[in-house]
């Protein structure tokens, strides 16, 4: 019988690397137990780094001991000789009387390379922090903690990214594809957190704002607090309620008051919709859910809507639509055709 998610809810990576279940998992995995785990994930995503660091405790004392010839022992010793470009002494590999049946003197040199390489690695992966990464799929939407506390909301078809020491940096940094809703947490050290698009630099010290970077623009559009918007050879100080907006192709970096609910009410699951064109709404559309919305009718694209569009699925959004516009939707073939 698997376990409750919540039973592993405050388990710090050695709990877990101890936990039989998990360990079973980590050795020999299952259709049935990648689910369990991928679900656990689902629920409590801040807890990714506490399942890495423990998949790597069970599989480093897991280990096969490598039945290797004499032959490929000293290649393998070559091998890690020639990365650490130094010689290995008698020292790094035990003299163990040959007639022990147990191991033979062979295998505890294989076993001495064994750990000696995994030590270079581990110390190559220290000296060069992995990216982590988080995304979305079309129609869902994700909060993530980050090490620091800060939490940040992804919309539909998005991914950050960030390094494995974020919150050892004197910068925190994080890069985002698509659209995220920051709430970033001040911390006591003042570091500074900056979120990077394809375009834009957007730096602050604790306040929450909204970034768009989707269809070569950005959008930044702060709720609370103080942003700093660099893009190339232009800047802009944003204070609440302000939307900076920049398109590589003008290079034109704009600013202006917007009503900021507008921009992230999708973090609720509804669009708060304010005289927007049935264009633009299309295109949140194809966003949001990953289809082709088709006007039979040309007109309708130039139609302007107003009200609250609950977006908990594809169906969900067609039938309000269709009620707003006294028309109807079609699905097919992954495209939506508007009669």
């Amino acid at each position: 019988m698997k376990p409750p998610h919540e039973n592993y809810a405050s388990c710090d990576a050695t709990t877990l690397a101890a936990d039989d279940f998990f360990k079973e998992w980590v050795r020999t995995p299952t259709p049935d137990s990648e689910a369990y785990w991928l679900s656990f994930l689902e629920h409590y995503p801040h807890k990714q780094s506490e399942l890495n660091e423990a998949k790597k405790i069970v599989e480093s004392l897991y280990f096969e001991l490598p039945d290797l010839s004499e032959a490929k022992v000293r290649a393998l010793k070559n091998r890690i000789e020639t990365t650490i470009q130094m010689p290995l002494s008698p020292a790094d590999a035990p003299v163990i009387p040959l007639q022990r049946r147990k191991f033979s003197r062979i295998q505890w040199i294989a076993a001495a390379c064994v750990v000696l390489l995994s030590g270079v690695i581990g110390y190559w992966y220290l000296q060069h922090p992995q990216h982590l990464t988080y995304a979305t799929t079309y129609g869902q939407t994700r909060e993530i903690s980050l090490p620091d506390g800060s939490i940040v909301t992804l919309n539909a078809n998005s991914k950050i990214e960030y390094d494995s020491d974020f919150s050892k940096k004197n910068i925190r940094e994080v890069w985002l594809t698509g659209e995220a809703f920051f709430s970033v947490k001040h911390t006591a050290t003042h570091s500074k957190f900056r979120v990077y698009t394809n375009d834009l630099e957007v730096e602050v010290l604790g306040t929450e704002f909204n970034v768009s970077n989707r269809h070569q623009t950005t959008k930044v559009v702060l709720a609370s607090g103080k942003v700093q918007i660099n893009a190339p050879d232009k800047s802009a100080t944003l204070r609440p309620g302000d939307m900076a907006e920049f398109s590589p192709a003008t290079r034109q970096l704009t600013q202006r008051q917007v009503k900021t609910e507008l921009y992230s009410s999708w973090k609720e699951k509804i669009w708060l919709l304010e005289d927007e064109s049935m264009t633009e709404v299309a295109q949140r559309i194809e966003d949001t859910f990953g289809v082709e919305v088709i006007f039979e009718n040309p007109q309708l694209a130039k139609e302007k809507i107003s009200g609250t569009i609950s977006t908990g699925s594809l169906e969900e959004v067609s039938e309000i639509m269709g009620n707003l516009l006294k028309t109807n939707f079609e699905l097919t073939n992954n495209k939506l055709i508007i009669k």
